[in-house]
């Protein structure tokens, strides 16, 4: 993809949430939306992250990003009976104006238990000490936390849910590859074990057909996201 075509007059205000589903499948229905940047480009062209973060880090606009991604998704949502969840990143983490401008931009919005924020597991597991920070942040600020892409770093699960978190999501590795893996069986056994003990919600990720989703059923994971439920491109989007 020619880098050209999305620099020439690339700004932030082109980047827009676009939703995807996290679905539910006992109740076989959308639980919650996962709220994603996408870049829109004057020919009407849709780009991933991956081809636009280079010029948001190379110009430090990080937290301009996730400040115009958390004020367009609070503003679709205000009146929208669903939950949302919204990404930051490590550098999110450690920005000490982050929860104050969330604690604004959340003075007067309806129902903050419906949203939740998701952090990768990598970072938690390198920062465990900003992170129980931001989780006790968070919780008293009436939003959730959701650890994403578990299972793609080692980490230690114990710990890790001895926080209060909302959910954690599955990376797709670890469903995709559970059946002949005895090692893995034994961590995502662990991981459902101790969150179906702390009523943490499990997501799996990456789900792609109907076997994983009996799987799923099998290890009373609820929770799911992937292209099953919605083919590439074609998340929801937010305008």
């Amino acid at each position: 993809m020619p880098i050209k075509e999305i620099t020439e007059s690339f700004s932030l205000e082109k980047i827009v949430p676009f939703f995807q589903p996290i679905m539910d499948l006992e109740a076989e229905s959308v639980w919650r939306y996962e709220c994603l940047a996408r870049l829109i480009n004057e020919q009407e062209v849709t780009f991933l992250p991956n081809d636009f973060l280079f010029i948001v880090e190379r110009n430090n606009w990080c937290q301009q990003l996730t400040e115009t991604m958390l004020l367009q998704s609070a503003q679709y949502f205000r009146h929208l009976n669903i939950p949302w969840n919204i990404n930051i990143d490590t550098q999110d983490l450690l920005n000490p104006k982050l929860i104050p401008f969330v604690r604004d931009v959340l003075a007067e919005y309806p129902h903050r238990e419906r949203i939740s924020i998701e952090l990768t597991a990598h970072a938690a597991l390198h920062y465990e000490n900003e992170l129980a920070h931001f989780v006790q942040q968070c919780s008293e600020l009436g939003i959730g936390i959701f650890i994403d892409n578990v299972g793609a770093t080692p980490v230690n699960v114990q710990r890790l849910l001895s926080l209060p978190l909302t959910g954690v999501k599955l990376s797709g590795n670890l469903i995709n590859h559970y059946v002949e893996d005895p090692q893995l069986q034994q961590f995502v056994d662990h991981v459902c074990e101790v969150a179906h003990a702390k009523d943490v919600a499990i997501v799996a990720e990456h789900v792609e057909n109907q076997s994983t989703i009996e799987l799923l059923k099998q290890l009373s994971i609820r929770y799911a996201q992937g292209f099953l439920f919605y083919p590439p491109g074609k998340e929801a989007m937010s305008h």
